[in-house]
């Protein structure tokens, strides 16, 4: 993936998206191509604005710019569409949390308010599926810069910062000590003494029962930082769906440049009168 188009897709998240997405005036161009249909289709209204300026054109000679004139209501029509499409389509497919806590501050302050210990245990597990779904390989690795627009590099490291931080806070029992304490003590460290946390994460969920003290603890960890849990779910959310963001921008763009096309069109046929 070039770096080019990892700019751009980590640059359209669900939360910059929203400020288009979640607006009451916005969400009413959902409805409005099929108002537009009625209008485009309705003979009486489209001959009237079809005919208001080309009256006074009489005497000038057709031209690129009085033909983009005389499509200005499809333009409108087109559109609304494509920018209701965007808007349906945003409403779709970004995740709930985001449409509707867009700021992450905002998410946190509210998931404070009812945070369980089973509730930040599921919100950081989604954040763990999200890693493994979205990094393969050596892009797990908080030294590799990934280009995953589905989980940027800030996000996984992040999350890395994370786990270290909780792999440090681990005090183990008497009895997962004899079990799983040289695992601990030698496997997750590089010979410079560096944590791997990419390897603590894989470990944790490989599924060994040694190592499923592993994921306990770092779970239980987890409990006592319920505000770093919400902020790298809000973060690695926000940025699902990479695709479907792109393309959400897109119907926006496309519908904004159509529905600003009528104005510019009409501002130079009046002053080519003038």
């Amino acid at each position: 993936m070039s770096l080019s188009f990892y700019r751009f897709g980590t640059a359209i998240n669900w939360s910059a998206l929203s400020s288009i997405g979640n607006s009451r005036i916005a969400q009413l161009t959902v409805i409005m191509p099929f108002v537009g249909y009625l209008i485009v289709f309705n003979t009486t209204l489209s001959d009237y604005f079809s005919t208001i300026l080309p009256a006074a054109l009489g005497n000038e000679t057709a031209d690129f710019w009085t033909f983009l004139y005389s499509r200005n209501l499809y333009f409108l029509y087109f559109g609304l569409l494509f920018f209701g499409s965007g808007v349906a389509l945003f409403n779709v497919a970004a995740p709930p949390q985001i449409r509707r806590f867009p700021v992450v501050e905002s998410y946190i302050s509210a998931m404070g308010t009812i945070k369980t210990p089973s509730l930040v245990i599921v919100s950081f597990e989604k954040v763990i599926e999200m890693y493994f779904d979205n990094l393969h390989g050596e892009e797990r690795s908080p030294l590799f810069s990934s280009t995953r627009i589905g989980f940027p590099y800030d996000v996984n490291a992040d999350l890395h910062r994370f786990v270290e931080s909780l792999y440090l806070a681990i005090d183990l029992s008497q009895e997962d000590s004899e079990l799983a304490g040289s695992l601990f003590e030698e496997s997750f460290r590089s010979g410079s003494g560096y944590i791997l946390t990419d390897e603590i994460l894989e470990t944790a969920y490989s599924g060994n029962r040694v190592v499923k003290i592993l994921q306990k603890q770092l779970l239980d960890e987890s409990v006592a930082h319920p505000n770093d849990v919400f902020y790298l779910e809000h973060r690695a959310l926000d940025y699902t769906q990479g695709l479907t963001r792109i393309a959400v921008f897109l119907f926006y763009a496309t519908g904004s440049v159509l529905l600003v096309l009528p104005s510019i069109v009409t501002s130079i046929v009046i002053l080519k009168l003038w």
